[in-house]
């Protein structure tokens, strides 16, 4: 995919009414405590989430193996609500009808053009996790993949992204993903949470398995 011919940048930002919104309205929830109390809590709530899905969305890590170690596949794609352009993994949200590995699939095929393979979970099913649980109900699955170099399709991978969508993709050492995203980070980039997290848990086991 060509570069943009601009870098993206914030205009204004403004208050949105529910009614008005369409991927997120903010609720109010009441629940109980563990002393008895009633009490309210503002959060942030996905309305389309699939009557048979688990998760709204799919996260996944996507590794080629190489002849120097295994390579995670990241994106650069700039994010309104940070004002940068952030480092993630590819993701994408569970359409109607689809399983999230279905999910995974197309979403990495249509944001970078490779083809995948799903690597089965080793626990047996997979956990949900909570992006934000202090202020959202959003819930994914990270799905594990493998891209096969040798095949056809996965050498010159073609994109398919919609109308507005600006996302760069690259390629980094599995080994060397905490130093590179810290120095992504001082070039200005933002580290999505799940990416830094998934770095500072891989850098934790190197210094601890020493």
């Amino acid at each position: 995919m060509a570069a943009p011919a601009r870098a993206a940048k914030i205009i204004s930002t403004e208050l949105l009414e529910n009614k008005d919104a369409k991927w997120i309205n903010l609720v109010k929830i009441t629940y109980e405590d563990e002393d008895g109390q009633v009490r309210t809590w503002e959060a942030m709530k996905r309305p389309g989430r699939p009557m048979a899905s688990a998760v709204d969305a799919v996260q996944m890590i996507a590794l080629l193996e190489s002849p120097t170690g295994p390579q995670l596949l990241l994106e650069k794609q700039f994010r309104a609500p940070a004002g940068k352009l952030v480092i993630e993994f590819p993701a994408g949200l569970v359409d109607e009808g689809e399983s999230p590995e279905h999910a995974a699939l197309r979403e990495l095929r249509e944001e970078t053009g490779y083809i995948g393979e799903v690597v089965a979970d080793r626990g047996g099913k997979r956990p949900i996790l909570f992006s934000s649980p202090a202020s959202s109900s959003s819930s994914t699955f990270l799905i594990h993949l493998k891209i096969d170099p040798s095949k056809a399709e996965n050498q010159n991978p073609k994109p398919q992204l919609e109308e507005g969508e600006f996302i760069e993709c690259f390629w980094v050492p599995l080994g060397s993903l905490y130093e590179e995203c810290r120095k992504l980070e001082g070039q200005g980039f933002a580290i999505d949470g799940k990416v830094g997290v998934f770095a500072e848990g891989l850098e934790m086991s190197k210094i601890w398995s020493a």
